[in-house]
């Protein structure tokens, strides 16, 4: 035998060493890999500090060395003796990351075989095993058939694998599959009773239609019918890695309708199903920097102490060089057109431009301006195609994240558009929690941001477009739901130009732009300067009350699992709705919420519940018994009314960014979807100081808009805008004396009120007899609101948003006839015959 084989048998009884930093320094490292980073010394003897804690959060920013810190951590867990070690991650482009760092780190790594099955060294606790978060969690896992106990697991990229758990926990079933339609069928008299129009609009195929969510007492009476029919298809290809751990948790699932088809969500991630992961003993999470942590709490049943005591570097402003620009912000006469000519230019340049999108049809203008996009076939293999390519125009479509871009591949990146929620179940809350929605759009922008940024060494120019994009980020209150640096970040990029001459607008940009690229002393120190002011990571009150909010959420969802459903419902209403200060809007939510947890027990006690929903908020269930329509109350002065709609916009031009975005919608066509117009209708009526609401979509009832005037007069409006017709029909009448109906059983025969249609003709057509109080906003007056509109918009811009004072909004009001007789009188026309 070999002399230095027999030392090292003679000395297999010493202790192994457990500090990570001593594991590290015995390691047999590639040539040049000696030595840990300062960053990581400091994560690691602070994990160290904490190591026998079940869960523990670790925030660090791409490009730090988190995956050698969470290499170092299982190793040393496994050192330990506690057991076996995993390490997942989302997918196999950052699996493979993990195998090439542990191999120059001489870190024993292995994976599942050719025949699935785990390594020996796995087993004998002699190497971290590597794989994707989805072999674990799927129902035909190889980790529930062998029973493997995990000793510790690291989960890289947590908000990856979050959505990887939720899509493995959801059954979506398109409208071809047989479940789908019979589904439909079972709730279909529910669907009716709740929205109507919808439910219509949803069978006809219509793309654009709102979602509808079976009512939870629907959902509960016939759960069994559902499970017996979902369980014929468990083989099918939708089902077949899902309905195991699905089958047994449908009371804690809600179902949805949508364009699409069917959507079987959990109400959390029902990851106690996964035994391996829910037993482990220790479990470390590893995330980049997202202000948003409570879904760790809510679908991985993460303790709340780890995210409070996170583990976090003391500097964590080693996120690299982002100059943020929004070229529209800064000239708003510039037009797409120059952006796309810009782009090309720097590609033709030998400088790699990347382009993010929502979607292929967002996609198309930059491939008819020479964008490849790299979807198409296998993206893993095109994007490391970027590594060898110098220059070139490339776009990603709706992937915001696990795509790293660092160094050349990406030295522009362009955000095109705001990004869209896919799932009907994030598509239902986004229209009820503003908040919620909120919280998830920037988390997605941020992992945008960061696709060219990928170390603290690493620049990139980032170009931000789209009307609905610059809307959101000029909403100051949002945000307050990016991270520090990238608010930073975002602040200085969007405010840098101000001051700059629009002269030559895409000159002056392209000169910021090509000091960046240049890496120019004065905006490598500007932005460094930028940074240090920022303090990083604090958890304010409003962070706390939120990480709380998740707790008591995800002990309600375990009391109803117990069929605790009382203490259930309790845990709502004492620790949220009355505990917490929340929004009436999140008091609906929580009110829905806790009827729905108690109805199983106490069906009156859940509809008083059902019924204070509707009370605090729109777009609840209605009941089976009792009124949900809030109506709407009148107060306040119109110029009042305007500044404070005013107060949600960070700089001026935002607001004129939203009045584009207004305009583009609210216009006559078959081509601009009715929902937009009438979204565009109501924002117009609160842009000018009235009330307004959208009573059928948001209570499933009533007409399209409603408008309440401050002088207590309202408008009863029915949008006919995709109409092509020459002639108002019957039936056009005949729609908004219902809506006219609604109006009197809610408001009472003596509120004053006008019924409005608004499509581009105003002649009637054969035996049409509308009564006087019937009035249409035909092509003509929808022009000349526009025209106003702008002009009225201008005006207050060029006061500025924060200096107008009220007196000088209600004569602006007055100038534009946009006050309540005013309006009425220049804007509703009188419907004729032909003549």
């Amino acid at each position: 035998m070999n002399i230095f084989a027999k030392k090292l048998v003679a000395n297999d009884d010493e202790d192994l060493p457990i500090h990570p930093i001593d594991i590290f320094q015995g390691l047999f490292h590639k040539e040049g890999y000696s030595y840990l980073r300062g960053i990581q010394e400091e994560v690691l003897n602070s994990w160290h500090s904490i190591r026998d804690k079940r869960d523990v959060l670790c925030k660090m920013n791409t490009g730090s060395g988190k995956t050698l810190v969470s290499l170092l951590m299982l190793h040393s867990k496994m050192n330990e003796g506690v057991g076996t070690a995993l390490y997942l991650c989302p997918d196999k482009q950052l699996l493979d990351q993990a195998k090439k760092q542990a191999e120059l780190y001489g870190i024993p790594v292995c994976e599942i075989d050719e025949n699935n099955d785990f390594p020996t060294d796995f087993h004998n606790c002699k190497s971290i095993l590597l794989c994707t978060f989805q072999k674990l969690f799927n129902s035909k896992s190889i980790f529930n058939r062998d029973q493997i106990k995990i000793g510790s697991i690291v989960i890289d990229d947590a908000h990856s694998c979050l959505d990887k758990a939720r899509s493995t926990t959801t059954l979506d079933l398109p409208r071809n599959h047989e479940a789908c339609e019979r589904i439909i069928k079972i709730f279909e008299t529910e669907f009716i009773d709740q929205a109507p129009g919808t439910y219509r609009r949803l069978i006809d195929g219509d793309p654009f239609a709102s979602i509808l969510k079976v009512p939870y007492w629907a959902w509960f009476e016939r759960i069994e019918e559902v499970t017996t029919l979902l369980n014929k298809f468990s083989s099918d290809d939708e089902f077949k890695f899902k309905w195991g751990l699905i089958a047994d948790d449908l009371l804690s699932y809600d179902c949805y309708l949508g364009p699409k088809g069917i959507e079987i969500a959990p109400i959390h991630v029902p990851f106690q199903n996964v035994k391996s992961f829910f037993e482990a003993k220790h479990r470390y999470i590893l995330s980049a920097t997202f202000e948003d942590q409570t879904d760790l709490i809510k679908d991985f049943g993460i303790s709340s102490e780890s995210i409070i005591h996170a583990l976090i570097p003391k500097d964590r402003k080693d996120i690299g060089q982002r100059l943020i620009l929004a070229p529209k912000r800064f000239d708003p006469s510039l037009f797409d057109n120059d952006i796309y000519k810009l782009a090309k230019e720097y590609s033709e340049n030998n400088i790699n431009v990347v382009v993010l999108v929502p979607s292929y049809a967002k996609a198309q203008p930059w491939v008819q301006n020479g964008g490849i996009v790299l979807n198409e076939g296998d993206i893993n293999e095109n994007i490391s195609n970027l590594k060898s390519n110098q220059g070139g125009l490339h776009v990603l479509v709706n992937r915001y994240d696990g795509v790293d871009l660092n160094g050349d591949m990406c030295r522009i990146l362009i955000m095109d558009g705001y990004p869209a929620f896919t799932s009907s179940k994030e598509l239902y809350t986004e229209m009820r929690l503003d908040s919620v929605k909120a919280s998830l759009k920037a988390q997605i922008i941020e992992q945008g941001l960061g696709r060219g940024v990928r170390s603290g060494s690493d620049f990139c120019a980032v170009i931000l477009m789209g009307n609905d994009l610059l809307q959101f980020l000029g909403n100051r209150y949002n945000l307050q739901y990016f991270t520090s640096v990238t608010r930073k970040q975002l602040e200085m990029g969007l405010s840098l130009l101000d001051e700059e001459s629009k002269e030559d607008s895409i000159k002056t940009i392209r000169e910021t732009i090509d000091f960046c690229l240049s890496q120019n002393i004065d905006w490598r120190t500007y932005h460094s300067q930028g940074i240090s002011k920022v303090d990083v990571d604090v958890l304010n009150e409003e962070k706390i009350k939120n990480i709380n909010i998740a707790v008591y959420e995800k002990e309600a969802i375990d009391l109803f699992r117990s069929r605790n459903y009382l203490n259930s419902k309790d845990t709502i209403v004492k620790k949220i709705i009355d505990g917490t200060s929340i929004s009436s809007k999140q008091k609906g939510w929580y009110f829905q919420f806790a009827a729905q947890l108690l109805y199983l027990e106490n069906k009156v006690g859940a509809n008083d519940l059902q019924l204070a929903a509707s009370a605090n908020a729109t777009h609840m269930f209605q009941t089976k018994l009792g009124n949900n329509y809030t109506k709407i109350s009148v107060h306040e002065e119109q110029s009042s009314n305007v500044k404070k709609f005013l107060s949600q916009f960070g700089k001026s031009q935002d607001f004129k960014i939203y009045l584009e975005e207004i305009l583009n919608d609210f216009k006559y066509s078959p081509d601009i979807n009715y929902t937009k117009f009438e979204n565009a209708l109501a924002n117009v009526g609160r842009m000018i100081g009235f009330f307004a609401q959208e009573p059928e979509l948001e209570f499933g009832n009533g007409p399209d808009v409603l408008w309440g005037m401050t002088d207590n007069h309202f408008l009863v409006l029915e949008a006919k805008s995709m109409a092509i017709h020459e002639e108002i029909t019957r039936d056009n009448i005949g729609q908004l004396l219902q809506s006219g109906e609604w109006f009197k059983k809610q408001y009472g025969e003596s509120t004053q009120h006008t019924l409005v249609t608004l499509q581009n003709p105003k002649i009637k057509g054969f035996n049409v007899n509308p009564s006087e109080n019937t009035k249409v906003i035909d092509e003509e007056a929808l022009e000349k609101i526009r025209k106003n509109l702008t002009q009225y918009v201008n005006a207050i811009v060029s006061t500025g948003i924060n200096a107008i004072t009220p007196i000088e909004i209600s004569k602006l009001l007055v100038a534009h006839f946009f006050t309540p007789p005013l309006f009425r009188s220049t804007y509703l026309n009188k419907i004729v015959a032909k003549r």
